[in-house]
């Protein structure tokens, strides 16, 4: 029997298993009411406002978390009453992840989206811009995970966030 080398086909999976385990999809950030400040903020308070649409409690929970962590970890902001961003999921559609699967993300077969309304009021509750921000998720590793549309979406209002800091 012949010995084969299999440190290629072990560099070939690698490279199979990261293409598919990462997500496609996209986020985009649509301004309402543009930013007209130059104030600027140390601190920064996350509130969820009242949503227009039903979203599962866990994806809730996901889209609280990840924003916190961008907004406070990344993002540069402190804990604290200064800059408030308040927000509210107005679509929620998670799309099919079998579809997705099944189709490889051929058009827009399966695909989800979320998308929130974030406002961002300073200390005397005064609206400073209000954006709408967008995630969506069309293929990945086994159709892809709708966080990967969470993620997307936190980014966006995130972004969005550090025009204030």
């Amino acid at each position: 029997m012949k010995k084969q080398n299999v440190v290629p086909w072990l560099g070939c999976l690698f490279f199979l298993f990261i293409f598919l385990s990462s997500g496609c999809g996209a986020g985009r950030t649509i301004v309402m009411t543009p930013a007209e400040t130059s104030e600027t903020f140390s601190t920064a308070e996350i509130v969820e406002d009242k949503s227009t649409v039903n979203v599962p409690a866990e994806v809730n929970a996901s889209f609280a978390a990840k924003l916190a962590q961008l907004i406070y970890n990344e993002g540069g902001f402190r804990r604290g009453p200064g800059l408030t961003i308040s927000y509210r999921f107005i679509q929620y559609n998670p799309g099919s992840q079998f579809t997705r699967w099944f189709w490889g993300g051929i058009g827009s077969a399966g695909k989800g989206t979320m998308m929130v309304e974030a406002r961002f009021l300073d200390r005397d509750n005064r609206e400073l811009a209000r954006i709408q921000a967008e995630g969506e998720i069309t293929s990945g590793a086994f159709g892809g995970s709708f966080d990967f549309a969470v993620q997307k979406t936190a980014q966006e209002v995130a972004n969005y966030a550090k025009r204030f800091r």
